[in-house]
């Protein structure tokens, strides 16, 4: 089963500002903040990288240890997901998308 490559869907507009984020979305007409830590993660989720990939490359650039980060990211996917800020992901199934 491939690994889960979380990917911002469309609809959104995004402005960042001093290192965080403010969604705001079309359909819904709901606006998002996001911090400066979830501004980062919601940036690589561009549909190329698995979610261990992304907290590599965070544990890489801010030297902490990657199974810390790890387990970060996935919360802040959690979020993102049930906040619908993220494009539904064809090649797993519904039960792979709520264990992200």
């Amino acid at each position: 089963m491939p690994a889960i490559k979380p990917r911002v869907r469309e609809g959104l507009t995004v402005v960042e500002l001093d290192g965080e984020a403010v969604i705001y979305d079309e359909e819904t007409s709901d606006l998002h903040h996001l911090n400066p830590t979830a501004t980062i993660v919601f940036g690589l989720c561009d549909g190329s990288a698995t979610i261990a990939d992304i907290s590599t490359d965070i544990s890489e650039a801010f030297g902490v240890p990657s199974e810390e980060v790890e387990g970060q990211v996935r919360t802040l996917i959690r979020q993102f997901r049930k906040a619908k800020l993220l494009a539904p992901n064809a090649s797993r199934g519904r039960r792979a998308l709520a264990d992200a």
